[in-house]
């Protein structure tokens, strides 16, 4: 694991001088601002661009990469995003700041995701975790730190617009000089928000309120500690640990929310948040500036936390497949309530005052507060042991849904050299293709499934052919495997190549190769069974129940292991039902001893988990 982090030294470097720069102008901008005696309720404007600029590039940042390369996107978002600095320096107006908040936001988020297509590209499922976790920290402690190098000159200054500057154009050069080859990038469409909403009410609220909290404390703060005479190094520890909060506690709120029921987890959380929330003015009024510190880190720490406990409750609610589109559309939900953050409490400080800063965020907690118990009293919660497991990730340094060890995720091996020469050989010439493969399988038995599967894959390739020529190749310790391995790589697995596996199998072997293939073609269970029973029925009948009991075996231990959701989808009850009927059909001298089996199994797949108790909380659809 070591090994794998120091080689992503230069990614990390990147993402750290980029936030870097960031984490300054998150402070220089609305010090100006206010210094320039603008009004809160335009500076909460034009702060809240950045998550107008947020938003779009989690839209629009994918298909740029498909367009352009990773590299280029990257290059030129953090070419703009100075430029956005600059002219902020050299023209003072404020619909012109407004406009580069909007292009700095959309450059930010456009170099996080292709970051994160990098990181992706290099993790593995066993080290997705621990590369999300670093890279998180890496991202938030730029931050935390950018907000101090406000101390070198005045907001007037053209120094500290440099700076940013030099930051933001410097996070190319590690990037630029790396040698990592440009991921793949899967353009999957987000999922839509009413389906979302259906999934998770209190998940996609929960992202609304980080983003619309730490949207409103990150950008506004510094006005507020200005209008009560916070100014130079202190108004930097101010502003830093709105930041570091995030960081500290995700950790303690993690372990709580994994072993308890995360709703009641989201509620005294913010409970506590509202506490100290209003605790803030009382202490600074009483100059008790570093416990307004540790209220402000409680605060924020809190409202961070949103945003990782919305994503788990909503993932409790889905299907695996489709976690990705959900993140996506979490990025987006996130950004809509840092639009509407900022703005909404710059109004109410320059209609009400300053001071209702603490006071009016308190009662947006408050308010959501009173929505999730509503929503506990028309929803069951998800039994503990059931619940998707909490991923810290702060808000601010967006996670794409490859990197998020809770999705789907395939490890994809480099391949040894000789399955890669056959790869090309088969996109270029298929029936060349199965004559190096045979040859590779000849010269050297191991390779032979990794260059099968490999081969499997590509367009044009028959299959069956393939298997009938390597078959014979194969060690019989591997057989099992590179059938398993063929069919997985098939893209449809024709009834011609599974009835070819069969009738050059052993009979006693039928029962494993059928459970190991529809382990590979879930969709083509039904099929794969009846040919292996159409395969034993005249020689060895028998053999019908063997096949059907490791069928059922296998699927009751798939069905075990599943998650809430899954098993709300699931269709296992409906599988068995089909292959007794089919066996019922084809071997009805064996169907007595396939039923005996099957009541006598502990597995009842009719039983469910708690449905929901209201018309919003339906099972998700199949994808």
């Amino acid at each position: 694991m070591t090994a794998t982090l120091l080689s992503l030294i230069a990614l990390f470097s990147s993402g750290f001088l980029m936030m870097l720069g960031s984490g300054l102008i998150n402070i220089l901008l609305p010090s100006r601002l206010s210094l320039e005696n603008v009004s809160p309720d335009n500076i909460g404007l034009v702060m809240s661009m950045f998550s107008v600029g947020l938003l779009i590039g989690s839209i629009y940042t994918r298909r740029l990469i498909l367009y352009v390369g990773h590299i280029r996107v990257y290059a030129a978002c953090a070419a703009m995003a100075a430029i956005s600095i600059l002219t902020c320096y050299l023209w003072f107006n404020e619909w012109l700041w407004a406009l580069m908040r909007i292009l700095l936001g959309f450059c930010v988020a456009s170099t996080n995701i292709v970051a994160d297509g990098w990181l992706s590209e290099r993790a593995t499922s066993d080290t997705r975790a621990r590369i999300l976790a670093t890279n998180q920290i890496v991202v938030l402690l730029a931050m935390f730190l950018g907000s101090f190098l406000i101390n070198f000159a005045e907001v007037t200054d053209a120094i500290l617009y440099i700076m940013a500057g030099v930051l933001l154009c410097s996070g190319v050069v590690p990037i630029a000089m790396t040698s990592a080859s440009a991921p793949e990038i899967d353009d999957a469409p987000p999922m839509p928000l009413l389906k979302l909403l259906k999934s998770s009410q209190v998940g996609v609220l929960s992202v609304l309120m980080c983003g619309f909290m730490l949207g409103s404390l990150l950008s506004m703060i510094a006005v507020y500690g200005e209008a009560k005479g916070i100014s130079g190094f202190r108004l930097s520890l101010l502003v830093g640990s709105a930041v570091i909060g995030g960081v500290i506690l995700q950790f303690p709120i993690g372990y709580l929310a994994d072993r308890y029921d995360r709703r009641k987890v989201i509620l005294s959380i913010v409970f506590l948040s509202i506490l100290s929330t209003l605790s803030v003015p009382l202490v600074i009024d009483v100059d008790l500036f570093y416990l307004a510190l540790v209220l402000v880190s409680l605060s924020s720490g809190i409202v961070s936390s949103l945003y990782p406990l919305g994503i788990a409750e909503t993932f409790d609610r889905l299907q695996q497949n489709e976690m990705g589109g959900a993140i996506s559309a979490m990025m987006m939900t996130y950004a809509a309530g840092g639009i509407i953050g900022p703005y909404t409490v710059g109004l109410v400080m320059e209609y009400i005052g300053v001071n209702a800063f603490f006071s009016f965020m308190a009662a947006v907690q408050l308010a959501f507060v009173f929505f999730v118990i509503y929503r506990s009293t028309v929803r069951k919660s998800i039994p503990v042991d059931q619940q998707e497991a909490f991923v810290a990730q702060g808000a601010t340094g967006w996670v794409s849904s490859e990197l998020d060890p809770r999705t789907e995720y395939v490890d994809t091996p480099n391949l040894s050299a000789a399955a890669q020469a056959a790869v090309d050989m088969a996109e270029t010439n298929p029936e060349l293709a199965l004559d190096m493969v045979s040859l590779i399988a000849k010269a050297s038995p191991d390779q032979a499934v990794e260059a099968a599967g490999a081969v499997a894959g590509v367009e044009g390739v028959d299959v069956t052919e393939l298997y009938k020529r390597l078959n014979p190749e194969v060690p019989d310790q591997q057989h099992q495997e590179f059938v398993q391995t063929i069919i997985t790589a098939t893209p449809e697995p024709t009834a011609e190549l599974v009835n070819v596996v069969f009738d050059e199998a052993e009979s006693e072997d039928i029962a494993e190769l059928a459970t190991a293939m529809t382990e590979a073609a879930p969709e083509q269970s039904l099929e794969i069974i009846e040919a292996a029973t159409e395969a034993v029925l005249n020689d060895n009948p028998e053999m019908v129940v063997d096949i059907a009991e490791a069928y059922h075996n296998n699927v009751a231990n798939n069905w075990e292991e599943m998650r809430y959701a899954d098993r709300l989808a699931d269709e296992s009850e409906q599988n068995i039902s089909d292959m007794v009927s089919m066996i019922a059909e084809k071997a009805p001298e064996q169907i007595d001893d396939v039923n005996a089996f099957i009541a006598e199994s502990d597995t009842d797949f009719s039983e469910q988990p708690d449905s929901d108790s209201d018309d919003e909380a339906q099972p998700p659809s199949k994808s």
